[in-house]
């Protein structure tokens, strides 16, 4: 099994240090320091030719909305996330996409907001069938305004080609990880919590029983994404993935 990390803290000056530590890939987060600028993208043309590394990518999210019932804000999210299929589409397979949130305004009209979303992902999903890539929708932490909290919403979105990345500690927190182990899944993001909020834990430092969910998964032949908040984080968890076995299958 491939382990990629993805961390907004990586020192992207060392990013050699990935691989050294038994590492495969990483998930690029493509805003803030991460933002695809030029020296990143000549890191990454870099980092995949001269150490291998592989990529797959977080699209921009912050201030974004895909369900976003302000017009401007909606093209700009739609913009972004493109552009970023555009920019890395020679790079990686993978681009996980989050699902809109139901801001104040559209408090007063939910299902307005709800149609926004799916055209977005709609649209997102078909525009990484042009470019030869798969767009894939993660679902979300139990924040009560975040859109794909659980199976039923996710599975709404499913369409036009669109994938479904797993993140096992969002999950966690709506208690729904049985269910959506149950649905088709081309992405897996790995992280602990103890079921309330969205803690980005190191594995075995939560309440998540990983032995169990790591069994489950054992014909799964994607990527799991350490999402952590440093390498040296990502390092205990890829070492606890090791001795369950994970990286064997």
């Amino acid at each position: 099994m491939k382990v990629y990390l993805s961390s907004s803290s990586l020192n992207l000056e060392r990013l050699e240090e990935l691989k050294d530590a038994g590492f495969e890939g990483w998930e690029v987060i493509a805003e803030g320091a991460q933002r695809l600028n030029r020296p990143v993208l000549a890191l990454i043309d870099y980092v995949t030719s001269s150490y291998g590394l592989e990529i797959s990518v977080h699209t921009p999210y912050s201030d974004l909305n895909v369900a976003s019932l302000n017009q401007p804000i909606w093209l700009e999210t739609l913009r972004q996330i493109k552009q970023t299929m555009a920019l890395l589409a020679d790079y990686a397979r993978i681009f996980v996409v989050h699902p809109g949130y139901i801001s104040p305004l559209a408090a007063h009209c939910p299902e307005r907001a709800l149609k926004k979303n799916c055209r977005a992902l709609s649209d997102i999903a078909r525009c990484a069938e042009e470019y030869g890539v798969k767009a894939t929708v993660e679902n979300m932490a139990n924040i009560p305004s975040f859109i794909g909290r659980f199976p039923e919403e996710i599975a709404t979105m499913l369409v036009d080609g669109l994938g479904f990345t797993l993140d096992v500690g969002h999950a966690n927190t709506t208690n729904t990880i049985d269910f959506l182990l149950k649905m088709p899944i081309h992405h897996i993001h790995l992280h602990d919590n103890n079921g309330k909020s969205d803690e980005h834990l190191i594995l075995g430092d939560g309440s998540i029983d990983w032995k169990r969910i790591i069994h489950e998964l054992r014909r799964y032949r994607g990527v799991f994404v350490l999402e952590m908040k440093s390498l040296g984080e990502g390092l205990q968890s890829l070492v606890y993935l090791s001795r369950l076995g994970a990286l064997t299958y």
